[in-house]
């Protein structure tokens, strides 16, 4: 087989699946893993796709990592609608963790009336959103990054794994049935899986143009997620898919009375 003909195979298993693996495409073209590397790698060069950890990811299946001032005045409407439903979720007195997304960011704005909450954070904006506020504020510190205006490595690990909380909310850069849960960067997973992990409740914010969307570090599937909130009712695959992974679904026609 030519190389013009192992690119277009390539391609057309991206179109298909949206992501691919190394392993899966040697076995599939039998030939070996380096070769399917290089092919890869000008794939990539040509802007067809983008490199990943043990293979490749479509570039229109990427969601495109802006800054966190920039992001935030994006879908500004379907954000303040999730963050009005999820924080019907809220109770006084709890303790619940935040992670450093613009989703997230309009929950703080929506929260401000509940008393005596506990913040658990490694955002830097939501610390100021609420610093007026009756809450009482724990920051994580750790590495700053500059683009996202949060606090990662060692110690922002070890600062959410000291605590346990009631509820936890954190958002995405894309879902898939197939795929997952996705976010744009390594430390971003293993962070926010780690306050999940602490966490009595555990809730997805996902904004509609998010379904269907993969980016390049997969977070888990929907088995550490008790509650995804969105916008707009998805479709009746995702309503499926949601019941069979025991994810209790809250959107415009489905929202549940809460206690």
């Amino acid at each position: 087989m030519i190389d013009i003909e192992r690119r277009g195979i390539i391609l057309k298993r991206l179109e298909e699946q949206h992501i691919v693996k190394v392993s899966d495409l040697s076995k599939e073209l039998f030939i070996g893993e380096a070769t399917i590397r290089r092919d890869l790698a000008k794939l990539e060069k040509a802007g067809y796709l983008k490199r990943i950890y043990g293979g490749a990811v479509h570039r229109d299946k990427i969601d495109r990592e802006l800054p966190a001032d920039v992001r935030r005045y994006e879908n500004t409407e379907k954000k303040q609608a999730i963050a009005s439903y999820a924080s019907e979720l809220i109770s006084d007195n709890q303790i619940i963790s935040i992670d450093s997304s613009t989703t997230c960011f309009f929950l703080a704005e929506v929260i401000k009336e509940y008393q005596n909450l506990t913040i658990l954070t490694h955002s830097q904006p939501l610390i100021k959103e609420l610093q007026y506020s009756s809450a009482n504020l724990y920051c994580s510190g750790g590495l700053l990054s500059k683009h996202t205006f949060s606090y990662g490595g060692e110690f922002a690990r070890n600062f959410f794994s000291s605590f346990y909380a009631d509820l936890s909310f954190i958002s995405c850069k894309g879902i898939s049935i197939i795929h997952g849960i996705t976010l744009a960067y390594d430390e971003e997973a293993s962070l926010r899986k780690i306050m999940l992990q602490h966490s009595n409740k555990r809730i997805l914010l996902c904004d509609s143009t998010k379904f269907d969307k993969i980016s390049t570090s997969r977070l888990f599937g929907f088995e550490l997620i008790d509650i995804l909130v969105t916008d707009t009712k998805p479709s009746q695959e995702w309503i499926t898919y949601l019941q069979s992974e025991n994810v209790q679904l809250i959107c415009p026609g489905n929202i549940p009375t809460l206690p």
